[in-house]
């Protein structure tokens, strides 16, 4: 895995504007310091955690196949979330009426999407829409009244801060983790533009989706990846700001997709190494890296080595304003790009054409159809036991369905329904022959050398408060 491109603060740009350049590090350092004199008493961040803690929830995703890959194109690939079928992610309650934000490689693609709340209700989320470039989705459940987060301004943290990250990483529901602000915002190399926040929070599988809040106890940001050699956490995770997250869950809520205008050419942002290489004395503007063939930007003559300096203005702009100016553009419409080129400025007039709205199935949810053992395919051993043998006993073979949500994996032994042990598939046929479609019923699982119930929740009732989820607490996901 290849390190972060560290990035420094934004600057002013241009030759022309050589005398200016110097200022724009010291007014970001003003502002920050502003912000920290200026702001009201800092809240302990326990009772912080205490007021989000009810508007936190753990998601569960169940997925065709043993294991689904991580989606996400400004996610570095790791293997976050990934089980056998089943995956956790987090997210929170941002509408009483039962909308939540979780991250967008979470539930892409899932099979069924399962809503565990603070008090312990379950529900099937409905995934309204995803925007895998943001990496954002945007949930709903079948409540009302619930608790919703309160909303702070990602964009306005500065480094140095301190953050609280709050999720199930491995399951392990409403976990908090704090640290500070490393940068912000911080563009990842390869990515698509997306500003970020860098901390030094720690980080988990299935910290994906949940919030992090400041001192004042306001979201600030929704946890979406690390940057890691190995998977997992190595001191560096990006949160993204809850200004940005908020403003694609609006659009998703209204359409259930977002729209974005492009042009075709990839950029990144300046460096305080690149600048001088192209003649410039800040890092303002976008450095233009690839175009696409045939892209309006082929057509209207952009190339590689291109600095954007500005979109429809004189003004020198940052490099998330140019991004945002060019995805804000409709299909048809023509932007005139300020462009450095060989040390000397142009205008370039380009058209806009369209990306392809990120459009991801819907959840098919548990079937109403009667599902036979649950879900499971079990085979009984027979024998003695012996050191290198499995003990005689009833064996998972596959899982689906009920038994997937559930947690269940290959491997794993059946010792009991409820309160009546089985031996052989006989004895387990008998023992769940008298169950109903609304009932809850709870099988004791050995996997290894740990035993624990596991409940198989109802598929037609609605969904009421139950126990915590057993089994992946004891053995990890891997």
């Amino acid at each position: 895995m290849k390190a972060a491109v560290t990035r420094s603060a934004i600057a002013a740009v241009l030759g022309a504007f050589a005398l200016a350049s110097g200022t724009g590090a010291w007014s970001q350092a003003r502002s920050c310091l502003e912000r920290v004199q200026t702001a009201p008493q800092a809240a302990d961040f326990a009772a912080a955690a205490a007021r989000q803690s009810p508007a936190v929830v753990s998601i569960m995703v169940t997925e065709n196949g043993n294991e689904r890959p991580v989606a996400g194109e400004m996610r570095p690939s790791m293997p976050w979330e990934r089980g056998w079928g089943r995956g956790f992610a987090s997210g929170f309650i941002i509408g009483s009426d039962g909308y939540i934000l979780t991250s967008a490689h979470a539930v892409a693609g899932a099979q069924a999407i399962s809503v565990v709340t603070a008090d312990q209700r379950r529900f099937d989320g409905e995934l309204v829409g995803v925007d895998r470039v943001s990496d954002v989705a945007l949930l709903k459940v079948p409540a009302s009244g619930l608790p919703v987060v309160v909303l702070g301004r990602g964009s306005e943290l500065c480094p140095g801060e301190r953050v609280a990250a709050m999720g199930a990483p491995f399951g392990f529901e409403r976990s908090v983790t704090a640290g500070v602000v490393s940068a912000n915002p911080r563009y990842i190399p390869g990515g698509s533009g997306v500003p970020l926040i860098q901390s030094d929070v720690a980080l988990n599988p299935g910290n994906s989706g949940g919030p992090l809040f400041d001192e004042r106890g306001e979201v600030v940001g929704m946890n979406s990846m690390i940057y890691s050699p190995g998977g997992g956490y190595f001191g560096m995770s990006f949160s993204l700001p809850i200004d940005t997250v908020m403003r694609v869950a609006n659009e998703l809520r209204a359409t259930g997709q977002v729209r974005r205008g492009h042009i075709g050419a990839r950029t990144q942002p300046l460096t305080p190494e690149l600048a001088p290489a192209f003649g410039l004395a800040s890092t303002q503007g976008a450095l233009v890296v690839r175009v696409d063939p045939g892209s309006p930007a082929a057509e209207a003559g952009l190339r590689s080595g291109d600095v954007v300096l500005a979109v429809g203005a004189d003004v020198p702009m940052g490099y998330a304003d140019i991004q945002n100016h060019v995805a804000a553009a409709h299909k048809g419409n023509r932007i005139t790009l300020k462009v450095w080129r060989h040390r000397a400025p142009l205008m370039v007039q380009v058209d806009v054409a369209e990306n392809p709205p990120d459009v991801s199935p819907r959840p098919a949810g548990r079937s109403a159809a009667q599902e036979t053992r649950f879900g499971l395919e079990l085979a009984e051993r027979k024998g003695v036991l012996g050191i290198s043998l499995p003990s005689p006993g009833i064996y998972v073979q596959s899982v689906s369905g009920s038994a997937q949500l559930a947690g269940l994996r290959y491997g794993d032994m059946l010792i009991a329904v409820n309160d009546v042990e089985v031996a052989s598939l006989a004895d387990f046929d008998v023992a769940t022959r008298s169950v109903r479609e609304s009932d809850t019923v709870a099988l004791l699982v050995m996997r290894g050398s740990a035993r624990s119930y596991v409940p198989i929740l109802p598929r037609s009732a609605p969904r009421a408060p139950v126990a915590r989820r057993a089994g992946d607490e004891a053995v990890p996901t891997p």
